[in-house]
């Protein structure tokens, strides 16, 4: 087995000033010399060493239904009306330590920015966990969907409490909220906290937006409903 890494050392050795060469810029090397280890070792996420954990206690995880993990399955007629919005499954335990029943709107908060969606109870979350589908929630407009669709009324997506960058150094450097070795955006990286939605707040998921307008060269009419013969290879 493969344990220790000659390339990540090279690197680390470069950052230390040890090696000649090409070397790393001065405002990365403390971030090279620390991470490219030549060992396995566990570092907790860079997102959370800048987070108050006590304010955002939750690990936040998306994933893809395998009918909705790319957009020609989203378009599907039949399909959508399986998954015509996502929930975010809590564990029922967390939920109620928060006063989220089943079924309820509720919001899910970093310090990046929150989404106001529907909670769904599920024992197979681990209570310091929440997940959701992503890529379900959709702009009013999109795909010729009617203003009160689902999937812009219900859907919703966790990219609005993700950041793209880490919060400013000491010095003001913006840094990717990314794996330093890989590149790989940090997007199972994120704390958050949630709380029920008020009762006199809109049943409908938050942020939204301007609906789209038809996209050039598009018809603006819209099929009532489309039907496909199998066997036949008809549409109606």
């Amino acid at each position: 087995m493969h344990i220790y890494s000659h390339e990540l050392q090279r690197f680390r050795l470069s950052a230390q000033g040890k090696r000649q060469g090409k070397q790393p810029p001065d405002y990365l090397r403390s971030r090279i010399e620390t991470y490219f280890d030549p060992l396995p070792y566990y570092y907790e996420p860079l997102q959370a060493q800048s987070t108050d954990v006590a304010t955002y206690p939750l690990n936040a995880v998306t994933q893809r239904p395998m009918a909705m993990y790319h957009s020609w399955d989203s378009q599907n007629a039949w399909l959508r009306q399986l998954h015509a919005h996502n929930y975010l499954f809590v564990n029922p335990r967390l939920a109620r330590a928060n006063g989220i029943e089943d079924g309820d709107w509720m919001w899910v908060e970093s310090m990046w920015g929150k989404v106001r969606c529907m909670c769904r109870y599920s024992e197979a979350v681990e209570p310091g966990t929440v997940w959701t589908w992503n890529a379900i929630g959709k702009v009013s407009g999109a795909w010729h969907l009617e203003p009160g669709a689902n999937e812009a009324q219900k859907g919703f997506l966790l990219n609005h409490v993700l950041s793209e960058e880490l919060p400013p150094q000491p010095d003001g450097k913006r840094l990717s909220n990314s794996d330093p070795i890989t590149g790989q955006a940090g997007w199972y990286d994120v704390r958050v906290r949630i709380y029920k939605a008020g009762a006199a707040e809109p049943k409908q998921t938050w942020p939204q937006f301007e609906p789209l307008p038809p996209a050039p060269g598009t018809s603006r009419v819209r099929r009532v409903w489309q039907a496909y013969f199998a066997g036949r290879g008809e549409f109606k």
